[in-house]
């Protein structure tokens, strides 16, 4: 350093924290003396509490023989941490001429040049909070290679900056400092978490100049051995950084997941989410990228996964509603097998369809999107012979293929653009096999192949986590991969269903997400215990996204050793691995559990996650014996994993409160009808009733499941006595069966008049105009869309006073309630009536019609959505379990019957 250096006033101070070194702190001072930089430079020297006297005597002595350019501070024993935050005060406080700060270890040493390196780079980059080395170390030799991009990603999961590293002084004038409660290691990552959560990020640069001195046993040995505890406190005081959430965030935006190779664009998308900016690459970059990959594994970030598919393609999956699961789906099935396929068909049923395929048993040679594991694809580019990959698009396939089926409706607008046999003849849909291996071979005759398979840097890649990101978000899913969704700012919802067909809880989820919707939400779906789903238009247009658990192991009921209440706790609510769910979930703003029993199990968990958690409930089953069970008990058993109940009554909700779920969490959604209709149509359809002429018979309709739970015994009674009693009465019964019910029982001759379940708001609108009277006579219920509609059409109910029917259904004034024991006879006695007496049934349908008017889901789910805007305090993140891979060198980790509720 130069004399007029040394005079200036230091722009850099080098913090030397100093507890038992004091035979190896000459060296340490001495490197920093000799620094060859165009600056001055001062030294802190920092006693923390020494019990040796040579350290008083070494330190006195340079402070004594150098004042200019040595300090010396004394302070009792406060452990690493204070004794570096003590001597940054020291120069926040007396030195403002210091623009960065250096912290070097008192058994460490610096090479002549460090300084005037790593000032440079401050001063060229203003965006640049600290400048960090590589880790060379000597007397242990070591060299630890940590250069490439600043990824604050991988820094959540191993530390890739030493303590030894300069610091913009404005790092510690926005609050960062050492946490001292750090007494066991690893506060340099703490340190350095905090500063990037205050918005700073570090820089790597070559030959830093900085020497690590390597001991079998010294402070880094003993917080090895403290890591797992370490860790977790660390993941609690930076639960921020550690949710899924940000963590899937900072994957888009420092190491996408996915290279997508669009065929026909000839060019890469590199993204998590494709519903996100991706950043777009040629085909050359890409192939430079790639070999840079494999010549520094950990400086150059390349997309774990590569997937192959047509623009096409993927506009047809996002028609589809689907992309996102595709590709999530793609890389849970390639983890057993070196590649996945994608194929689509159509098929006649208004459904959407999924299957697996392993082996894929040929369906590779018509797949339209393929995903390779990334150690396959190094295999590939190795091998001297591509013999073998070149069987993929035939039948005799030496690869490991699965295949994933997607089966859409026939008409659905996306088919036109994924399936091969319905596309047009100006966009076909390429197969994705074919140009995989086309890309293949172009990567092989590269240029820098050679380069790319060769040795080159004598330091040890070190930054184990470069080559595998997208591992660390799976830590959070116990190794499965996440959704590839990050936010976009809007509010997004999911709704768990079990099944997916007409019933009622589908109904009341469809049309929760349509009255969320309308307030501003984005409504997903989800189906947990099946693999197919009804997909109507409506259903298209209502949710942004459906997606598939499709979890072998997972089943709604059964399997359960002990249960709440007397409702059994399925078993894979307790004791299933509940990953592959959480993964599938967590990006969400909030879920809803219509009637997913086991998934209950999975809430508390998204909870933690961040996720508002909704139980949606609609009545109490019954047991054999007429006991009270079902999803009602299920919830109050886990009532600590949700955050909202939301019941399909006022009565239910009550019943929620007296069971022990505080009053503040419980947030009715009183069911509406379940279909729009047009206000001027049914005051068409309702004029028209009442113009009836007496004469006519008595038009009466059932309309729902044929059940046990729906009293069809009881129908069959009526229907069978008002025949034989020759009551002028016109029938029509309409429905199916959901699920096989020995309980259901028409007797032949009505059997034959039974009509198929009507899906669309026309067909069931045509059938609520054409009835006088809806007879429900369940066993047991909670508010039934069923009644909701008629009653919004004029259609006079009569139905048993089981569950919240009567908060639908006042007796002798819109309707008629009746005893569950006397249902029969009292329904045949109000048909008669109403047969006989046109103005009494004319009086009832006009005080159900009326009573209807603005009766809708947005005014029925405002309650809700209010509630879900609440700002949450997520409970407190759990320690995640020791192990994994983010152990590392320095102070740091080493790299149905049933009754009312």
């Amino acid at each position: 350093m130069g004399a007029d250096a040394v005079q200036a006033a230091p722009r850099l101070a080098v913090v030397v924290p100093i507890f038992r070194h004091s035979v190896l702190l000459s060296e340490a001072i001495e490197s920093v003396l000799d620094q060859r930089a165009p600056f001055g430079i001062r030294l802190v020297l920092v006693n923390d509490g020494c019990p040796h006297q040579e350290t008083e005597d070494v330190c006195l002595e340079y402070a004594r023989l150098m004042p200019d350019r040595v300090t010396y501070l004394r302070k009792p024993n406060g452990g690493l941490s204070d004794a570096r935050n003590h001597g940054i005060r020291h120069v926040l406080d007396h030195l403002p001429s210091v623009e960065g700060i250096y912290l070097l270890d008192a058994d460490n040493r610096l090479r002549p040049d460090a300084m005037a390196r790593a000032m440079a780079v401050l001063d060229a980059e203003p965006d640049t909070g600290w400048v960090y080395p590589n880790i060379d170390m000597f007397g242990m030799p070591f060299a630890g290679d940590y250069g490439g991009d600043y990824s604050l990603l991988i820094h959540s999961a191993m530390n890739i900056c030493e303590a030894g590293s300069l610091i913009r002084r404005a790092v510690f004038e926005a609050g960062v400092f050492f946490d001292a409660s750090f007494k066991l290691g690893f506060e340099d990552w703490d340190f350095f978490l905090s500063a990037a959560a205050a918005g700073f990020r570090g820089r790597n640069i070559e030959n830093f100049g900085f020497l690590y001195r390597k001991r079998p046993e010294s402070m880094l040995a003993d917080s090895e051995r403290d890591a797992a505890g370490i860790r977790g406190t660390m993941q609690i005081k930076h639960k921020a950084l550690f949710q899924p959430k940000a963590q899937a965030a900072l994957e888009q935006a420092e190491a996408p997941r996915y290279a997508i190779w669009l065929a026909d664009k000839g060019e890469f998308l590199l993204t998590t989410d494709p519903a996100a900016e991706p950043r777009r690459m040629s085909f050359a970059d890409y192939d430079r990228l790639y070999w840079q990959s494999r010549m520094a594994p950990t400086r150059y970030q390349l997309p774990p996964f590569l997937a192959v598919m047509s623009e096409a393609v993927l506009e047809g999956l996002r028609r589809a509603r689907c992309l996102h699961w595709v590709l999530w789906k793609l890389e849970c099935m390639v983890q057993g097998n070196s590649v996945s396929v994608l194929t689509v068909q159509d098929q006649e049923k208004d459904r959407i369809t999924i299957g697996e395929h392993t082996p894929a048993a040929g369906r590779q040679t018509r797949a339209v999107g393929l995903m390779i594991a990334p150690a396959l694809l190094h295999d590939v580019m190795r091998d001297g012979s591509t013999d073998w990959i070149n069987t993929l698009t035939a039948a005799g396939c030496q690869v490991p293929v699965s295949a994933l089926e997607l089966t859409l409706p026939q008409g659905h607008p996306a088919l036109e653009w994924l399936d091969p046999a319905e596309a047009p003849a100006d966009r076909p849909v390429p197969l994705s096999g074919f140009e995989f291996l086309s890309l293949i071979h172009r990567l092989r005759a590269s240029t820098y192949r050679a380069a790319g398979l060769a040795a080159w840097d004598w330091r040890v890649p070190d930054i184990s986590w470069r080559q595998g990101p997208h591992g660390i978000l799976r830590r959070s899913f116990g190794g499965m991969p996440g959704f590839p969704r990050i936010s976009d700012g809007r509010r997004h919802i999911g709704f768990v269903l079990p099944i997916v067909e007409f019933g009622g809880v589908e109904k009341v989820g469809l049309n929760m997400a349509q009255g969320l919707r309308a307030q501003g939400w984005v409504p997903h779906l989800i189906v947990v215990g099946a693999r197919d789903a009804v997909l109507t238009p409506e259903w298209r247009d209502t949710f942004d996204s459906i997606s598939f658990l499709a979890d072998d192991e997972f089943r709604v009921w059964g399997g359960g050793s002990r249960s709440y209440l007397g409702t059994e706790i399925p078993g894979w609510a307790t004791g299933g691995d509940h990953n592959l769910a959480l993964g599938l979930m967590y990006w969400l703003d909030a879920v809803v559990n219509l009637h997913g029993a086991a998934i209950s199990g999975a809430m508390g968990q998204l909870r933690r996650f961040g996720v508002k958690t909704v139980t949606s409930l609609h009545l109490s089953d019954l047991s054999p014996v007429r006991r009270p069970v079902g999803n009602t008990y299920l919830s109050l058993a886990y009532e600590h994993a949700f955050d909202i109940f939301a019941p399909c009554s006022n009565r239910l909700g009550d019943w929620c409160h007296a069971m022990g779920v505080p009053a503040d969490k419980v947030v009715p959604v009183p069911n509406a009808p379940s279909f729009p209709a047009d206000p001027a149509e049914l005051a068409a359809a309702q004029a028209a009733r009442l113009a009836r002429p007496d004469d006519q018979p008595l038009r009466v309709m059932y309309l729902g499941r044929l059940d046990a739970q729906k009293g069809l015994h009881r129908l069959t009674s009526v229907m069978r006595a008002s025949r034989a009693r020759g009551l002028e009465v016109e029938w029509r019964v309409i429905g199916k069966a959901i699920l096989n019910d020995r309980g259901m029982a028409l007797d032949r001759d009505l059997a034959r008049m039974l009509e198929p379940p009507l899906t669309t708001p026309e067909e069931l609108a045509e059938a609520f105009a054409w009835a006088d009277v809806l007879v429900l006579l369940s066993e047991f219920e909670g508010l039934p869309l069923t009644i909701l509609e008629a009653q919004r059409a004029g259609v006079v109910a009569i139905a048993t006073d089981v569950g919240a029917v009567n908060e639908a259904v006042q007796d002798g004034v819109n309707g008629i309630l009746l005893p569950l024991d006397s249902a029969v006879e009292g329904c045949l006695a109000a048909i008669r009536r109403l047969g006989a007496d046109r103005a009494e049934l004319r009086r009832l349908s006009g005080a159900a019609y009326q009573g209807m008017q603005g009766h809708d889901w947005v005014a029925a789910t405002r309650a809700l959505h209010d509630r879900l805007m609440r700002p949450a305090t997520p409970p407190a993140l759990q320690p995640e379990s020791p192990g994994g891979q983010d152990q590392h060198k320095g102070s740091r980790p080493a790299t149905s019957s049933g009754v009312p509720a």
